[in-house]
């Protein structure tokens, strides 16, 4: 599946959030994770969506989109902050290269989503196998 594809079905997921009064985006990044996942798994049929996975190495991406069982199949990786720093962004964009994207887990793709206000200066980042996504005010906006 390519990126853009991809892209836009986390995009569409998320847009189908039912939250009128914005009250998911308030609360802690845990329930918006259990959220963003439920609508996740309507969109990726096929595969499996898990939020806070423990791997091997006691790593636990905020949520994955993957095959259960192996490594073959690991398809995208998030991580999610509420009001990132750059630097809090910065380190969890290494964390999805230096630990996700390599062996034993090797995922293809990496999201990066900010519930809330980005800073204005954001970290360098490989566009063809990562995105911020913010989620502010409403609306869904890719950097």
């Amino acid at each position: 599946m390519d990126f853009n594809k991809i892209i836009r079905k986390i995009k569409q997921a998320i847009e189908k959030i039912s939250d009128t009064s914005g009250y998911i985006w308030r609360t802690t990044e845990w329930n918006i994770c259990h959220h963003i996942a439920c609508g996740l798994s309507k969109e990726f049929v096929g595969l499996n969506v898990d939020v806070e996975l423990r791997k091997e190495d006691l790593r636990r991406p905020d949520i994955v989109i993957h095959k259960r069982g192996n490594n073959e199949d690991n398809l995208v990786v998030f991580q999610v902050k509420k009001n990132p720093t750059t630097s809090k962004i910065k380190e969890d964009i290494e964390k999805i290269k230096e630990t996700f994207f390599k062996d034993p887990y090797n995922y293809s793709y990496g999201i990066f989503v900010s519930v809330g206000e980005l800073p204005k200066r954001l970290p360098d980042f490989d566009k063809n196998k990562i995105i911020i996504m913010q989620i502010y005010k409403g609306k869904i906006i890719i950097k």
